[in-house]
C-alpha cells in the first residue's frame, strides 16, 4: 500500500510557457535578458552587448547546473548573478541581488500554470491519508515557488517540500529523497516518486527503493536504460492508476 507519494514540480506539477522551439535555452533566455535590462536601468555599467551577456550567463547556467546535478555544488540564483556580475567587474550589494533575482525569475513564471489534473491528484491523495511531498531542482529562492503554487492552489496539499537550491542537495542524489521521506514518517518501499526527468527523478528514487512514475515529457526522453514503473500523460492519471493496482487506501 502507497503510503506518501512525492513530486517533482517543473514539468510534473507546474507547466511553464515555452517559447520558440521549446528549449531550455530559450526559455532562460526571457529571464537573463531581464536580468540585463534591470542592470543596465540601475546604471551598472556593463561593457558587453545584451546577446553576449545573455550568451555567457546561459553558459554559467548550464555548466553549474551540470556541476549541482552531479553533486559537487550547490547553485543557487544569487551566486550566479553574483559570478555574472563579476564577469563585467559589478559588485552588487545584498539588496541589488535579491532584486537581480525577482527581474531574472519574473519573465519565467508569466503564465505558469498547473499540469492538467494536479491539484484533484494532490486533493484525492490527502483526502485518502497519502503523505504529499515534493523535491524541485531549482536555482530560484523557494518562497517564489511557494507563491506560485499557493496562486495555483496546490501548496495547501504538500505537507514537506524541498527546493534544492535553498536545501544545498539536487536530484539525484539520494539524500535528498531520504530527507524528505524521513520527514513524511514513511519507507522508501510504501512511496512513490512523479517527475519528467528519467535521471534525475526516475533513477533517483529507484536507486533508493521508491517506485518511479514518469510523466511523459517531450524534453527528457527516456533512455533504454531507465524504465519508469510506470508512465503517465500527466498527474492527473497518477491516482486512478494506483487505485487500479489496489495501491491507495480506500476514502
Amino acid at each position: 500500500m502507497i503510503r506518501a507519494v512525492v513530486f517533482d514540480m517543473g514539468g510534473t506539477l507546474l507547466k511553464y510557457p515555452r517559447p520558440g522551439n521549446g528549449t531550455w535555452r530559450e526559455f532562460e533566455e526571457r529571464g537573463i535578458r531581464g536580468l540585463y535590462r534591470y542592470l543596465v536601468a540601475q546604471g551598472h555599467p556593463i561593457a558587453a552587448e545584451e546577446e553576449a551577456f545573455v550568451a555567457r550567463m546561459f553558459e554559467r547556467l548550464a555548466q553549474g547546473w551540470e556541476q549541482a546535478t552531479g553533486g559537487r555544488i550547490n547553485l543557487r540564483a544569487i551566486d550566479w548573478i553574483a559570478a555574472g556580475a563579476a564577469d563585467h567587474d559589478l559588485e552588487l550589494s545584498d539588496g541589488a541581488l535579491i532584486e537581480a533575482v525577482h527581474h531574472y525569475a519574473r519573465p519565467l513564471r508569466d503564465g505558469v500554470t498547473a499540469m492538467p489534473g494536479a491539484a484533484e491528484a494532490l486533493a484525492e491523495l490527502r483526502a485518502r491519508g497519502v503523505r504529499v511531498g515534493l523535491i524541485s531542482n531549482t536555482i530560484w529562492p523557494g518562497d517564489l515557488h511557494r507563491e506560485d503554487l499557493t496562486a495555483l492552489g496546490l501548496w495547501q496539499y504538500i505537507e514537506y517540500a524541498v527546493f534544492s537550491g535553498d536545501f544545498g542537495i539536487w536530484k539525484p542524489r539520494p539524500q535528498v529523497f531520504l530527507h524528505v521521506l524521513e520527514r513524511l514518517g514513511v519507507n522508501p518501499a510504501d512511496a512513490v516518486f512523479v517527475g519528467d526527468s528519467p535521471k534525475e527523478d526516475i533513477r533517483g528514487a529507484q536507486q533508493v527503493g521508491m517506485r518511479a512514475i514518469w510523466v511523459r515529457s517531450p524534453e527528457f526522453p527516456l533512455p533504454p536504460d531507465i524504465h519508469p514503473d510506470a508512465i503517465v500523460e500527466n498527474p492527473g492519471e497518477v491516482v486512478p492508476l494506483l487505485e487500479a493496482a489496489g495501491e491507495l487506501p480506500r476514502l
